[in-house]
């Protein structure tokens, strides 16, 4: 089923759950965020760049997914998801007054998301090249809006 995400509020409301647990030098860490950094400087970059993978972490834990496709270069992206998973049901779930709280009220005490694995597409894969730079691969974060096709685009 196809849906627009900004229409589903649980993703934006998980995103802001997650953020407040994981820790920032996590995503300072983060490949992307690095290299745009690197080339623009760290005051040019805008948090959405430097929070998006929490973003994604949540797209990918709201659902429950415990196998995700992902290509080689999105493989450090679930990393973070399974690292923020462990993260926050070791904080919520295991061992800590919250999990003895829903003992005491005889409220089964499990891990709050599944921790997803990666399904990494092969080598000659599908990888969407730039449509103005056939060397790089198509983004959405690409100043040249004739790079890519949007999903708005008309047929």
């Amino acid at each position: 089923r196809v849906f627009v995400q900004s229409h589903v509020p649980a993703h934006s409301e998980l995103a802001w759950l997650l953020n407040c647990a994981t820790p920032m030098n996590w995503l300072e860490r983060m490949i992307q965020f690095k290299d745009k950094a690197k080339k623009q400087g760290t005051d040019k970059v805008g948090v959405g760049l430097f929070t998006y993978p929490v973003l994604m972490a949540a797209d990918i834990l709201l659902y429950q997914a415990d196998r995700v496709p992902v290509g080689e270069d999105q493989r450090q992206h679930l990393e973070l998801a399974r690292d923020i998973t462990r993260r926050f049901n070791d904080m919520y779930c295991k061992g800590n007054p919250y999990k003895k709280r829903c003992k005491a009220a005889k409220i089964p005490s499990r891990p709050a998301f599944t921790e997803p694995q990666a399904m990494i597409v092969k080598a000659g894969g599908a990888r969407v090249m730039s449509l103005t730079d056939g060397t790089n691969k198509m983004s959405k974060s690409e100043p040249n809006d004739n790079s890519r096709i949007n999903v708005l685009d008309p047929p």
